[in-house]
């Protein structure tokens, strides 16, 4: 009978352990146009990427140099050491899509948000890469 009892504590421990631990993970959260912008506009830098086949990438020091600030008003600038660049930018939340289009040009990037919060950005390009950015 005693085995049989502790059977049942070790089971009931374990399955508390489990729960606790599944409501303890950090979950992805797609937040509003807001957290990307901040009350008028919000600076993000790179802080991790990952390659297609989800290997980590380094961040070169020029690349931590590069900066985008995303304006309230729609707009969007990317600014580096050698070049810069702006236009305009869409978030739609349901469809967690960025869209970046450029002045003067017929280039639009696109991106799937898999995390936005106030302080952390994480992208998916076209081709499977994953960037984290984070703000200032």
């Amino acid at each position: 009978m005693k085995l049989f009892n502790l059977k049942n504590y070790l089971l009931l421990l374990s399955f508390t352990l489990l729960l606790f631990g599944a409501g303890c993970q950090k979950k992805d959260t797609v937040g509003n146009a807001g957290m990307l912008t901040g009350a008028d506009s919000k600076v993000w830098k790179t802080e991790k990427e990952t390659t297609a086949s989800g290997e980590k990438d380094k961040v070169t020091k020029e690349e931590k140099q590069q900066e985008i600030q995303f304006f309230a008003n729609g707009s969007f600038s990317m600014r580096s050491p050698t070049q810069n660049a702006s236009g305009k930018w869409t978030y739609d939340a349901m469809a967690k899509n960025l869209s970046l289009q450029f002045v003067g040009s017929d280039l639009t990037e696109n991106f799937q948000v898999l995390n936005l919060t106030d302080d952390e950005l994480k992208l998916q390009a076209a081709d499977g890469s994953q960037m984290i950015l984070e703000t200032e």
